[in-house]
């Protein structure tokens, strides 16, 4: 598992530029070496893709050549790959020259994102540090650009609110993270898929909660629980937990329980993380991962996180999602579809 979990979607999401940035016409004569450039930035989508990022850039380097100057679509394939390489500088310079071949709004914004995503992780540990400092509030500029060039850039508000809480600025980080839930439920690639048809029944359990409280399959029924599968080992599950903390409390709780299912074998471990971050909501030490099993996650030998089910009120799993899945699109699903059952059923 990687560290920037999240960041595993951005060759995938960032890429697709805008068909009205595409040069529709070429003379007959050119149309060999148009075709060419193409094949060469089709070749590097699918590379980026697959992790293959030299190979990306190769490709992408072709088809700028090709045209024989550089376009938007080149410019933002190199920046990708560039940064996905750790190139973070030259990921910047790339990216400045995309914002100097485009005018669409989206566009834009996803430049501004790979800039600000060089910064942040280019950035060490320290706030403390001048020239930490100084990357971080670089950062947070070109995450504010994004967002303001494009309102519903949900990864956007999620990164921003690392480089505010990095920064120490924990107020306006939380303020970031609930922009991102918000931005996430209402961006239309979260429409995608619904609605989530109900299918297998959930599994049934009793277990007793962090706080000393039973919880239970039956006392569950009638919202529509989401299950955060997650280990204090899990450096994704770690990334997640801001906007786990504020999915918590997005919805109205007679509506919707979020509960964080620990899978680490030292309970105490799970216990001092726990108060140590502060996890007030549901919170579950899932002994020997009895609950994961049964819920079907992965064979008996084999734990892979993070996880994340989605059960209606009924009782039935409604989707499950793993770790390679957009965070922006697990968010998107599960506040529209609550939202949308509590519409059908004259909720307010």
């Amino acid at each position: 598992m990687t560290r920037d979990f999240l960041h595993c979607a951005i060759a995938c999401s960032l890429i697709l530029i805008s068909p009205a940035l595409i040069s529709p016409a070429v003379a007959q004569g050119e149309e060999d070496q148009h075709d060419s450039a193409e094949r060469e930035i089709r070749t590097g989508t699918i590379l980026l893709q697959q992790g293959d990022y030299g190979d990306a850039k190769a490709h992408f380097e072709r088809a700028q050549t090709l045209q024989g100057n550089p376009t938007a679509q080149t410019s933002a394939g190199i920046s990708l790959a560039e940064l996905q390489m750790g190139h973070f500088e030259a990921a910047r310079q790339m990216a400045s020259l995309e914002l100097q071949l485009v005018t669409n709004p989206h566009a834009r914004a996803q430049a501004h994102y790979v800039i600000g995503s060089a910064w942040l992780r280019e950035a060490g540990d320290s706030a403390a540090d001048k020239d930490d400092k100084d990357k971080l509030q670089a950062a947070e500029k070109s995450f504010r650009e994004a967002v303001k060039q494009d309102p519903l850039y949900d990864s956007a508000y999620f990164d921003l609110g690392y480089a505010l809480l990095r920064q120490n600025k924990r107020e306006d980080s939380n303020a970031a993270f609930r922009d991102f839930i918000q931005a996430a439920a209402e961006n239309p690639a979260s429409a995608k898929d619904l609605p989530l048809s109900p299918k297998t029944h959930a599994a049934q359990f009793r277990v007793v909660d962090g706080a000393g409280h039973p919880l239970s399959s039956e006392s569950l029924r009638g919202h529509f629980v989401l299950f955060d599968f997650w280990a204090t080992w899990c450096p994704p599950c770690i990334r997640a937990l801001p906007a786990m903390r504020q999915l918590a409390h997005f919805l109205p709780e007679n509506q919707f329980v979020l509960v964080s299912v620990d899978e680490d074998d030292d309970q105490e471990a799970w216990r001092r993380f726990s108060r140590a971050h502060e996890m007030d909501w549901s919170q579950v030490w899932d002994e020997n991962s009895n609950l994961y099993h049964a819920f079907g996650l992965a064979p008996q030998s084999k734990l892979s996180l993070p996880r994340y089910v989605l059960v209606d009120g009924d009782g039935f799993v409604r989707r499950v999602y793993g770790g390679t899945d957009q965070l922006g699109l697990l968010v998107g699903h599960v506040v529209r579809t609550v939202q949308n059952a509590v519409h059908d059923q004259g909720g307010h």
